[in-house]
């Protein structure tokens, strides 16, 4: 065991199991195992796919309308010449 290990193993012994317990909570949420990293490392060194538009793909515009329909007044309202 190394230095390091034995001087956490001496902060841990004396507190209280709540202590203890939080602190396990703790290392399982934040502390990533290798095998992990290995995984997360290989999934960034690939290429991705990139999404154009951050609302890609998702429908704005109810079944039935037709929202070209509206194109004539919304010219007027932003003062377009229109033909």
């Amino acid at each position: 065991m190394s230095a390091l290990e034995n001087q956490i193993l001496q902060s841990l012994s004396g507190l209280s199991d709540d202590s203890l317990h939080f602190i396990l909570d703790m290392i399982q949420r934040f502390v990533v195992p290798s095998e992990t990293r290995a995984v997360q490392r290989d999934t960034l060194a690939r290429p991705s796919v990139r999404r154009l538009g951050s609302m890609k793909g998702q429908k704005f515009v109810s079944d039935g309308h037709e929202i070209d329909d509206y194109d004539d007044e919304i010219a007027q309202m932003f003062g377009a010449v229109t033909e």
